[in-house]
This record gives structure tokens, sequence and C-alpha cells, in this order.
């Protein structure tokens, strides 16, 4: 085998090429530059430890890894997100004042969440507190993974927005499709640790290719290939 390297670089952009890490990620290469991108693929086939390269939690075995120096986090279990028995103890490390602190949740109607203990949070209410940790420190980029398990759909439009929004790459794995096709701007397909393609969301979500891993098609998107129709993104309509 060739002589193992792995190097990391600090920059405000994401990207991975030919990543290896044990027998789970096999020659990994994606890009983040700007924007949303979704990782999508069946359980097992890599999506979370991607995201564990990128906020260098784990170490590949060889690979070329280039990440911000800055990198926000949510994962699947929201409570790991928590250090402090309190909502507003967990956002006072970020900022200057309880007053600060219940503008800034008010901002996503969750002033009502300040005083309660995090731990007896909902698993909604927790997934949104702890994606808003990930946010509100100011991070160069962000990776979330499965963000919207626990939420609402008026939730999900919320988060959807609010990651839109941020000017940074965000990283997303998650089962939800209908919350990709709504929120994302690229899509990677992963299986058996490998990259099988990549595409804009709705050239992905209009191939075969989520049939051939085994995945529905989002509704809006069956419903429009029966209709004869395909949607097009508010870039194409603006053109």
């Amino acid at each position: 085998m060739a002589f193992k390297h792995v190097e990391v670089i600090h920059l405000a952009k994401i990207e991975l090429y030919d990543v290896w890490y044990k027998d789970i990620l096999k020659g990994i290469n994606l890009r983040v530059d700007d924007g949303v991108v979704a990782l999508i693929g069946p359980n097992g086939a890599g999506k979370t430890t991607i995201l564990k390269v990128v906020v260098k939690a784990l170490k590949p075995d060889r690979g070329r890894v280039v990440v911000p120096e800055k990198v926000g986090s949510s994962w699947q279990n929201p409570y790991y997100s928590f250090t402090k028995p309190t909502v507003v103890e967990e956002f006072l490390e970020y900022l200057g004042s309880v007053r600060e602190v219940e503008e800034f949740l008010g901002n996503y109607g969750l002033k009502h969440l300040l005083s309660k203990y995090t731990f007896k949070l909902s698993v909604g209410q927790a997934r949104l507190v702890s994606i808003l940790l990930a946010v509100v420190w100011g991070p160069e980029a962000l990776v979330l993974d499965e963000p919207t398990n626990g939420l609402s759909l008026r939730e999900r439009y919320a988060v959807s927005e609010l990651l839109r929004s941020i000017k940074i790459p965000v990283v997303i794995a998650s089962h939800d499709l209908d919350f990709i096709l709504m929120t994302s701007d690229y899509v990677y397909v992963v299986n058996d640790g490998h990259i099988v393609c990549g595409g804009s969301t709705l050239d992905i979500f209009y191939s075969d290719v989520l049939q051939h891993i085994g995945f529905p098609e989002p509704e809006v998107v069956r419903v429009g290939k029966e209709l004869g129709l395909r949607l097009r993104c508010i870039d194409e309509v603006k053109s």
C-alpha cells in the first residue's frame, strides 16, 4: 500500500479528497463551497462518519481533508450538545446577557424554553436548541446529522429557512428527502463507503438513483412525474 498521509488544512470551505477510514470510508471525494449540501444513503453507508471527519472527531487513515477552523455541529442525539443544566446557561456561553439570550431564542419562537432544564426538553425541543447552539457562536461551517428527527412540519420549515439564510457551508446527513428537497442545493449519494454520485438536488431526485439505493421518491417529485411536470428551483425561475 502507498504511504499513508493525512493532511488537514484550515480554510472556510470543505473538501475531502480520497479519504479512507477503516472499512467504512473508501476513497471519499466531496467538496462544499457554499450553500447546503446533503448526504443521502442507507443506514451504515458512511454518512455520519463523513461528518465526523469534517469536524475532526475522526482522523482518516489516508486522504486530504480541507476544513474551516470553526465547525459547528448537531448530532442524531441532540442531548449530546448540552453541557449546562438549563437552556439559558447553554446560550450564556456565547451571548452576553439573559436579555440577549431571550431575544435570540425569541427570534425562533423558543423564548418559552429559556428556563427549561436541558435534559427535560422533548426530543423536538432538544433538536432545535442543539441546532441553534451549533449556529450561535459564529462557526465558519456547519454539519448536522438527521436534523429533522422529532420535528413537526412547521419546525422543519423553520430549520430549512435558517440553514438557507446563514452564509456558510452546511453539510447535512438525512433520510428526510422532503426536507432535503426544500433545503439543499446539492446532493451526494453515499453507499457502502463510496460516493455513488453527486448532483443538483433536483437532478438527483429526478434520476433513478434513489430507486437503486432503495429510497422512496419525495411525494412532490412522484406526483410531478405522474403529471409530467418537473420542479424548478428558485434560481431557475429567476433566470
